[in-house]
C-alpha cells in the first residue's frame, strides 16, 4: 500500500513539473511572437532577408504555427472573441513609441533596442501571464 501511495505521489509530482514547464514554454513562445511582431512592424518596409525571416518567425510562433495559445471564437458566428496573438501584437505596437530609443546620430530610432526594451519589461511579462486563460 505504501509503495502504491509513493508511486502515485511521484507520478503526480512529475505531472506538475511537466505542466509548469509547458506553461513557461507557452509564455516564452508568446513573448517571442511579440518580439518578432514588434521588429516586423517597426523595421523599414523593404524586401530584405531580415523581414522575410521575421515574418517566418512570427508565423511559426503564431497559433497556426507552433503557438500554444488558443484563439477564442463564438461557436455559432465564428467571430473572434479573443486572439492572444493579436492582443500581443497590439501590446507591443502600443508600447513602441514610449520605448523608442533615439540613435546618437539622430537619424531615427533603434527598433531592435526599443523592441528588446519591451520584451524584457516586467509589464510585458505581466501581460503575457494574463493570456494564460487561453491555454488549452
Amino acid at each position: 500500500m505504501k509503495a502504491l501511495l509513493l508511486a502515485a505521489l511521484l507520478v503526480s509530482g512529475c505531472a506538475t513539473g511537466l505542466n509548469d514547464t509547458t506553461l513557461e514554454e507557452a509564455r516564452q513562445s508568446l513573448k517571442n511572437y511579440g518580439l518578432s511582431r514588434c521588429l516586423l512592424e517597426n523595421l523599414p518596409r523593404d524586401d530584405s532577408a531580415l523581414r522575410e525571416d521575421l515574418a517566418s518567425a512570427s508565423r511559426a510562433y503564431h497559433f497556426m504555427g507552433k503557438g500554444r495559445h488558443q484563439i477564442l471564437q463564438d461557436e455559432e458566428s465564428l467571430n473572434t472573441l479573443h486572439d492572444p496573438y493579436q492582443a500581443t501584437r497590439n501590446f507591443v505596437v502600443a508600447r513602441y513609441p514610449a520605448a523608442g530609443s533615439a540613435m546618437k546620430a539622430g537619424n531615427g530610432n533603434s527598433a531592435f533596442h526599443a523592441c528588446l526594451t519591451i520584451y524584457n519589461s516586467a509589464e510585458f511579462d505581466e501581460f503575457v501571464r494574463t493570456q494564460d486563460a487561453y491555454l488549452p
